[in-house]
């Protein structure tokens, strides 16, 4: 099976995000589209899609969002997994509805949030206040390896499910 994980990573920690997920589909082509460094890839070359990012003033980022817009037809036939890495846990099931469209959210056989991981050093300086003064946090990492676990394991047994019933 090939798969596309394709996402945003501005300070790396959704890129630590998707190499934890693509460790974890061994027996699987995993090819990384990271949308601020490179094109994305052509939806019809891969089996599976995993699309993810972080949230950033309430926000996935524009190049995510453009993504699923334009290919949105294509991925509704795609096995598809969806995440999003946030620092408000309060608020992370409005902030996925708010991330993707519904038709995906709803077609998607896992949907996650995955934490999120700060180096304040990483930040440039506006960035570095809004975080100290909005979060009051001065970094660290609070990445969730048990529902990543959990969503490529929901993934995984979709697949397997598939598999059985051809």
């Amino acid at each position: 099976m090939q798969v596309a994980i394709v996402y945003c990573s501005k300070h790396g920690a959704t890129e630590k995000v998707v190499k934890l997920i693509g460790e974890k589909h061994n027996d699987n082509e995993v090819y990384f589209f990271n949308l601020l460094k490179g094109s994305a890839p052509e939806v019809k070359e891969f089996d599976r899609i995993i699309i993810g990012g972080p949230i950033y003033f309430g926000m996935i980022q524009n190049p995510i969002k453009d993504f699923c817009k334009q290919n949105a037809r294509a991925l509704l036939r795609k096995e598809l997994g969806l995440f999003i890495c946030c620092m408000l846990a309060e608020q992370q099931n409005e902030l996925f509805e708010n991330a993707f469209p519904e038709k995906l959210r709803l077609h998607s056989k896992a949907n996650a949030c995955f934490g999120w991981e700060l180096n304040v050093g990483n930040l440039n300086f506006f960035e570095k206040l809004i975080v100290q003064k909005v979060a009051n946090s001065h970094g660290g990492s609070h990445i969730d390896i048990p529902e990543i676990e959990r969503f490529v394991n929901r993934m995984n047994s979709i697949s397997n499910n598939h598999t059985v019933a051809h």
